[in-house]
C-alpha cells in the first residue's frame, strides 16, 4: 500500500504543479490535516476501520467485466472496472469513507463538500450519516436541476443541501461555496474533497484513498491472465482516473489515456478539455492546468456529463500529461450518449454519462489494436442518475 508521502513530490508539488495558494489563516488548518492524515495512514487501527467499511459499506472489491457485444469487429477486447457496483456514490465512496473517518479521528463533528454529478454528495452524505457526522453539501443550480434523483438521495441521508445560484451554477461554483463554508467553520468542520484538486494535502489524500481502484484492477487482470495495452478514464475531478492509473503508472508499456469532455463538438463551442487546452494557473488553492482566457479569467465549460464540466485539473494529472506519461482524448456529447445506450442495450450494463466518454474513446483506441489486446475502461458510477437524459430522444 503506497504511503501518503509517496504520492507527492515535495510540499504538495507534483513536478511544478500543486502547492498551497490559500489565505494565511488556512495554512495551520492544512498543516494539522496533513499531520493527522500521515498519522492515521501509519495507524493499523485506522486501516482496519477503513478496510472494514470499504468492504461492508462501500462494497469493495468491485469486479472487472469483459464486454462481448460492445466491441468493434476485429478490435481489442474491452474490460470494464465496475465501480458503478459500489453502494452510494460510485468511486467517490472510497475517499468519502477515508476522509470522514479522519474527521471523526480529529474530533470534528461535521463535514462539508461539493458535488456536480451528485455522486460525491451522495457518498459523503451516506458515510456521514453512518458515522454520526453533521453534513452539508453544496450543488450548483444547473446540476441540481439535471440530477434531481441525486438531490433527493442526498436529502434522504439527512444532509443539508445548499443550492448555489451564482457564477456558472455548476461544480466550480459549488466548490467555491463549500470552501467558503469550511473556512468559516474549520474548527468544527472538515472539508471532504471529492477530487484530488485544491491545496495540499487534499490532492495527496484523495489520490491515496482512491489508489484502491488501481490495486484491485491490477490483481484482477493478473488473475484473469490479461495484460492491458491501454487504460482509459474520463476526467472530471480526476479521482477515479488517478485511482485507476496509480496501479499501472510504473509500467511504461501500458498506455494511460485521460478522456475529456468535448461538449457539443461544434467549433468554438464550450468544452471541458483543460488537460489538452488549459493554461497554467492557480485554481482552488493549487497551481494546475485551467481553462482560462488570455487575462486568466475562467472560460465556461460544457458537457452532457455534469461530473466532467469543470475548468480545473488535478495537479498530479497535469504533471503526468505535461511529462508525457498520460495522453488525452476528447469525446463529444453525442459519442458518449451513444456509447452508454449501446452498452445498455447490448450488455445489460447501464453506466453514467461520464464513463460513456471513456467507452466511446475505448472503441476508437480498440480499432487501432489487435483483437487479442486488452483495453480497460474505468466505470466510475451507475447510469441511474442519468436516466432522464438517456431516455430523451436524440
Amino acid at each position: 500500500m503506497p504511503t501518503a508521502a509517496s504520492l507527492a513530490i515535495s510540499a504538495g508539488r507534483f513536478g511544478t504543479f500543486g502547492g498551497q495558494f490559500v489565505a494565511p489563516v488556512l495554512l495551520p488548518v492544512l498543516d494539522r490535516l496533513d499531520e493527522a492524515f500521515a498519522a492515521a495512514w501509519a495507524d493499523p487501527a485506522f486501516h482496519f476501520d477503513l478496510e472494514t467499511l470499504m468492504h461492508r459499506f462501500v462494497g469493495r472489491p468491485t469486479p472487472i467485466f469483459e464486454t462481448r457485444s460492445f466491441r468493434p469487429e476485429k478490435a481489442a477486447r474491452i474490460v470494464l472496472k465496475r465501480d458503478d457496483l459500489t453502494f452510494n456514490g460510485g468511486n467517490y465512496a472510497n475517499s468519502a469513507v477515508g476522509q470522514c473517518l479522519l474527521a471523526r479521528r480529529m474530533g470534528l463533528g461535521a463535514v462539508v463538500t461539493d458535488t456536480g454529478s451528485g455522486e460525491n454528495g451522495v457518498a459523503t452524505a451516506a458515510v456521514a450519516a453512518h458515522l454520526g457526522l453533521r453534513c452539508t453539501i453544496y450543488m450548483g443550480r444547473k446540476d441540481a436541476d439535471q440530477q434531481s434523483p441525486m438531490v433527493r438521495k442526498i436529502r434522504l441521508f439527512g444532509a443539508d443541501l445548499g443550492i448555489v445560484e451564482e457564477a456558472d451554477r455548476a461544480l466550480s461554483a459549488a466548490t467555491s461555496a463549500a470552501i467558503r463554508h469550511w473556512m468559516g467553520n474549520s474548527a468544527t468542520t472538515a472539508y471532504v474533497a471529492g477530487a484530488p484538486i485544491g491545496a495540499h494535502p487534499f490532492p495527496t489524500i484523495v489520490a491515496t484513498l482512491q489508489a484502491v481502484i488501481g490495486r484491485e484492477t491490477r490483481l484482477q487482470l493478473i488473475d484473469a491472465g490479461m495484460h492491458p495495452t491501454a487504460l482509459l478514464s474520463a476526467v472530471g475531478g480526476g479521482s477515479s482516473t488517478l485511482g485507476l492509473f496509480s496501479g499501472f503508472v510504473d509500467d511504461p508499456g501500458i498506455q494511460l489515456i485521460a478522456v475529456e469532455a468535448g461538449g457539443s463538438g461544434e467549433p468554438g463551442a464550450p468544452h471541458a478539455a483543460r488537460l489538452r487546452f488549459g493554461r497554467r494557473g492557480i485554481f482552488h488553492g493549487a497551481e494546475t492546468l485551467v481553462l482560462a482566457d488570455d487575462q486568466g479569467q475562467l472560460l465556461p465549460t460544457a458537457s452532457i456529463a455534469p461530473g466532467l464540466s469543470y475548468p480545473g485539473s488535478p495537479p498530479q494529472l497535469a504533471n503526468m500529461v505535461t511529462s508525457g506519461r498520460v495522453t488525452t482524448m476528447t469525446i463529444n456529447d453525442h459519442e458518449a450518449l451513444s456509447a452508454v445506450r449501446r452498452l445498455a442495450a447490448g450488455e445489460g450494463v447501464l453506466v453514467c454519462l461520464e464513463a460513456g466518454h471513456a467507452l466511446a474513446a475505448a472503441e476508437k483506441v480498440g480499432r487501432q489494436l489487435s483483437p487479442d489486446s486488452v483495453v480497460v475502461v474505468m466505470v466510475s458510477a451507475s447510469g441511474d442518475k442519468d436516466i432522464d437524459r438517456l431516455w430523451q430522444e436524440e
